[in-house]
């Protein structure tokens, strides 16, 4: 009966709610759930905007994470996926990391979290920038990290106040999709970028930039 036919707004925003109720949890079931969530999340965004392109103004999401989306909701979820994970590689394993304490402010509204979390982030990469078994990976991270933030530069009034539910959703999928690719095995990552040859150079974790970057 959906077949090709838009799906109940509803299950995007229950979707939402379940996501923000169960982020900080990382057992396999968790995990198989935000797929699953992540995915209709995706269906619901996907359709509505082939069948509304005059209202429904953000890119279709790919499959796989898209550097080129610069879709409010969707970028600010890729910069949460790569705060995290640059807290991760600064700190270490933590009881609560910024994903458990400000994901369903920073998917909702975004302007406060935010400026609280770039001004953690550049406090992290400060007090480890001369490690050099981290310094590689938040070099990385903190490349990505400013490319992404540079899309709500303030000539574009900053980050926004806040996210309707349409890119509440992007948020979420901005932010499934970026980590996965953070985790990628290095195979993987090789064939992404043959696959992705138009994506920014911060997102290209080539072998000749780590030589660079240690000499």
């Amino acid at each position: 009966a959906l077949h090709c036919s838009l799906y109940p707004f509803p299950l995007l925003v229950r979707a939402l709610e379940r996501t923000r109720a169960e982020i900080g949890r990382s057992e396999w079931p968790d995990q198989n759930r935000r797929d699953a969530r992540a995915a209709m999340i995706k269906a619901v965004l996907n359709r509505r905007r082939r069948s509304y392109p005059e209202t429904a103004k953000y890119k279709e999401v790919k499959r796989d994470m898209d550097p080129r989306n610069d879709s409010s909701g969707y970028s600010l979820g890729m910069l949460m996926s790569v705060l995290e994970r640059l807290q991760q590689s600064a700190m270490g394993d933590l009881n609560a990391t910024i994903v458990d304490r400000y994901f369903s402010s920073a998917s909702a509204t975004p302007k406060v979290a935010f400026v609280r979390l770039m001004k953690n982030a550049r406090h992290h990469v400060r007090k480890v920038k001369d490690d050099p078994e981290r310094r590689g990976m938040l070099y990385r991270l903190e490349r990505i990290m400013d490319e992404l933030a540079d899309r709500f530069e303030p000539r574009k009034n900053g980050f926004p106040a806040y996210l309707d539910l349409e890119q509440q959703g992007l948020f979420v999928l901005g932010y499934h999709q970026m980590r996965r690719w953070l985790w990628m095995k290095k195979e993987e990552r090789v064939k992404w970028e043959m696959d992705n040859p138009d994506a920014p150079q911060a997102f290209i974790w080539s072998r000749e930039q780590s030589a660079e970057m240690n000499n």
